[in-house]
């Protein structure tokens, strides 16, 4: 039990973060059923497959920073990860732009319930995009420096903003690079050769704010940091 306990016991803050993260996922998985039971319908059953394809950026953060301890496997699956990390991405904070369903209320469920609901589910999935984000920001620091890893957050928020306009307005998804590669690529070259006012604004502001919320969270676990007591110097 003693050696269990000194295995585990560097990890208990990321194994405390991954449980609220499950249980923020079950609870938003719940209260989705109870909003089928209340109106017989699966009107927001689309949230449940969001926030399936949120966790999986966070799943593949975590094998690329286990191979990332390990040198053999530096060169040739971390950046793999690393591609495949960047077209599930998105997936994560998309949800977010689920809120605009509010604005088509039901009748036979109260808009406070929807509101709560939705609210759920997006600050589970952008809490799932900024741990993810998090874990491939420290091998890049690890690897390349402090710098480094700020330029990697800074590209990777705005790629992921790019992903998010992408999958809420053209309708795209992350398996389109896997099933029709080159035709997306065509049709992604068009839209980056004549991009229009909404996507620029919408990729800018939604760049802004997931930047801004990543940064301030890790400010906080910085401060933590500063208000935790000193460890004493033993007197030999």
């Amino acid at each position: 039990m003693k050696k269990m306990y000194e295995r585990v016991h560097p990890y208990r803050f990321r194994m405390t973060v991954l449980a609220l993260l499950c249980g923020a996922t079950l609870l938003s998985v719940a209260l989705f059923r109870v909003r089928t039971m209340l109106s017989n319908s699966i009107d927001y059953v689309f949230l449940v497959g969001n926030i399936f394809l949120a966790w999986i950026p966070l799943g593949l953060a975590y094998t690329a920073s286990v191979f990332a301890w390990k040198r053999r496997f530096l060169l040739l699956a971390v950046p793999l990860m690393f591609i495949l990390w960047m077209l599930f991405f998105p997936n994560a904070p998309y949800i977010l732009t689920d809120l605009q369903h509010l604005g088509r209320p039901r009748e036979d469920v109260p808009l406070w319930f929807d509101m709560l609901m939705l609210i759920w589910f997006s600050w589970t999935g952008l809490l799932l995009g900024v741990v993810s984000m998090f874990l491939m920001q420290d091998i890049v620091r690890r690897q390349f420096g402090r710098i480094a890893g700020w330029f990697f957050v800074l590209a990777s928020g705005t790629l992921c903003s790019l992903g998010v306009y992408i999958g809420r307005f053209l309708r795209w998804n992350s398996w389109d690079m896997f099933f029709n590669p080159f035709e997306r690529l065509q049709d992604f070259m068009y839209y980056a050769s004549h991009p229009g006012p909404r996507a620029i604004i919408f990729i800018s502001v939604f760049s802004a704010f997931f930047l801004f919320f990543y940064i301030t969270l890790y400010a906080f676990g910085l401060l933590l940091q500063e208000q935790a007591p000193p460890i004493p110097q033993e007197i030999s």
